[in-house]
């Protein structure tokens, strides 16, 4: 029996969605925001136990802010 290629495993993801709870958790959702209200699927919990909403998005420009700020910590000048 032939072993599943790498590629056989994934699925393309058309979007993903960050949800961020208050404790800094965050969750992702992948697929399009209109394919899970079609599905009614807009509630989920945080690993903390907080409710989470798609109004708990996290915008991608802030994610990307973050994530170039914490680069910059770790830049040392001389």
């Amino acid at each position: 029996m032939q072993q599943p290629s790498e590629s056989d495993q994934t699925v393309p993801c058309s979007a993903r969605i960050i949800l961020e709870c208050g404790c800094g958790e965050q969750l992702i959702l992948l697929g399009l925001e209109e394919d899970w209200r079609s599905e009614q699927r807009t509630d989920f919990e945080c690993s903390c136990g907080k409710g989470l909403t798609l109004s708990n998005r996290l915008n991608e420009d802030v994610l990307a802010f973050r994530q170039l700020v914490r680069g910059a910590r770790g830049v040392h000048r001389d």
